[in-house]
């Protein structure tokens, strides 16, 4: 336990140093973005939106220039042409946004050469509007005479930078909007993340501590690694673990499980016999579910003890088949044995004989002895049969005092030597009770390709012919 406390701690501080990196990075991430977004705002948007209402300044300057130029043209007085040109000039400074009531251009000033014009020097320069304009726009446009197109002044138009500062306000406004919801959204996803890391680290936890407490005996398998990288309580008990020289847990048992084949699907559910240490054999359900451990692929095998299931299901089977009085096999199983010899024979053509048997006047004996004298009397004959028979003969009480025996790869001449030994023996036997003897009447059939019913029959057959022919005697089908 003191090693999965440290494990759970080593896994706990490391939880602790992915957050703080985590924060870190979420962190270095908000301020590079932020320094971007700062950088492309002064570097770029800034001055390209001031050049571009520079631009547009210009323009407006050199629209309004022309009505100037057209004043110039013909012969007119000085005083009638300067007031004509105020006139102008005041008409471009009461141009306004309709907007925002705004003037497009705040200050205008006219500057002529007079060695062109025919006017006293300094008769016709104009400046009007707001002498208070530091931050304005400044547009120079050159002035033509509309006749000659020779160049007779500057005009100097100063224009509002009200407009470009409202719509960089406006942008700024939402870039910090902007910059706000996406550091909002760092800071969102570095929470989650790390509500998300805290969440798999407890379930970790949790999965270890339940890993650990699981009475079935649990264990992971590393694919291509013969030795276990972890293994429960129950798991180190029941296979008998012990961490090798590599620091993987390894044992007899479980290289024996291992050698019997592991499940290869997920669901799949194999039993599987399990030799422990002192000769002692265990059963277990093995199953397996694929999962991905520490990078690699990984097998999380469960093994469920069914020892006890297994000893009571060979009993059940055992009962199934068996009777209970003589041990022998019982006539259930008796046909199953003889329909499996009989297809043998159908496929390989070897010869196959039956020896149906019962005891004469058995009846008799139960009435003049007891019951108790008659089944020891069964359960000697069954003793008899034992030692008569091959080991891969198969021997059985047919139904009450009948007995039948399959006698594989035997004709009627050697099945007939063994019916006859068996009479004998009986015959001569030592019977629990003085006075009593015991006979047998037999029939034996050799399979020749009928039914399993028709050949048991023939056998019975001839059984009750022995009964007619006066008992204690074996009748085969030469007889």
């Amino acid at each position: 336990m003191k090693m999965i406390d440290t494990a759970l701690l080593d896994r706990w501080r490391l939880s602790l140093r992915l957050e703080r990196n985590l924060a870190l990075i979420f962190g270095l991430l908000a301020l590079m973005l932020t320094g971007l977004i700062a950088a492309h705002w002064f570097l770029v948007m800034e001055p390209a939106l001031r050049a571009e209402a520079e631009s547009h300044s210009s323009a407006l300057a050199h629209a309004q220039v022309q009505t100037i130029e057209r004043l110039l043209d013909g012969d007119k007085p000085a005083d009638r042409l300067k007031s004509e040109l105020q006139t102008a000039l005041d008409g471009i400074l009461l141009l306004k946004d309709q907007a925002t009531d705004t003037p497009f251009v705040y200050r205008i000033t006219l500057r002529l050469d007079y060695d062109l014009v025919d006017a006293p020097r300094g008769s016709l320069d104009l400046a009007l509007g707001s002498d208070d304009c530091e931050k304005c726009f400044v547009s120079r446009v050159p002035l033509y005479h509309p006749g000659d197109r020779l160049l007779v002044g500057v005009v100097t138009c100063y224009s509002s930078v009200q407009f470009l500062d409202h719509l960089v306000a406006d942008l700024r406004a939402k870039l910090l909007w902007g910059l706000g919801i996406i550091l909002f959204l760092i800071l969102f996803a570095w929470f989650e993340t790390t509500r998300l890391l805290r969440r798999v680290h407890d379930s970790e936890t949790n999965l270890a501590t339940i890993f650990e407490a699981a009475p079935s005996p649990m264990v992971l398998y590393v694919d291509g690694r013969l030795g276990l990288s972890k293994a429960n309580d129950a798991a180190k008990t029941y296979l008998g673990l012990e961490e090798n020289a590599e620091g993987l847990l390894s044992s007899e048992p479980w290289l024996a499980l291992y050698a019997a084949g592991l499940p290869d699907t997920d669901g799949e559910r194999r039993e599987t016999r399990i030799a422990m240490k002192g000769d002692t054999v265990r059963w277990a359900l093995v199953s397996a579910k694929a999962i991905e451990f520490a990078g690699e692929s990984s097998k999380l095998i469960t093994l469920v003890d069914v020892s006890e299931l297994k000893a009571t299901q060979d009993e059940l089977r055992s009962a199934s088949f068996t009777d209970v009085l003589t041990g022998l096999y019982n006539r259930r199983f008796l046909y199953l044995r003889l329909a499996k010899e009989i297809d043998l024979v159908k496929r390989y053509g070897h010869p196959l004989s039956i020896i149906l048997f019962d005891l004469d006047h058995f009846k008799r004996i139960n009435d003049t002895f007891g019951h108790r004298i008659g089944d020891e009397v069964l359960v000697k004959v069954a003793a008899a049969l034992g030692d008569c028979v091959r080991e891969m003969d198969v021997v059985g009480r047919y139904g009450g005092e009948e007995f039948l025996l399959i006698l594989p790869h035997s004709g009627v001449a050697q099945a007939l030597g063994v019916a006859e030994r068996l009479r004998v023996m009986l015959r001569e036997c030592v019977w629990p009770a003085e006075g009593l003897t015991v006979t047998i009447s037999g029939g034996i059939s050799q399979y020749g390709g009928e039914s399993l019913d028709e050949f048991v029959e023939s056998a019975d057959h001839r059984l009750y012919e022995a009964k007619e022919f006066g008992r204690d005697r074996i009748v085969g089908p030469s007889s």
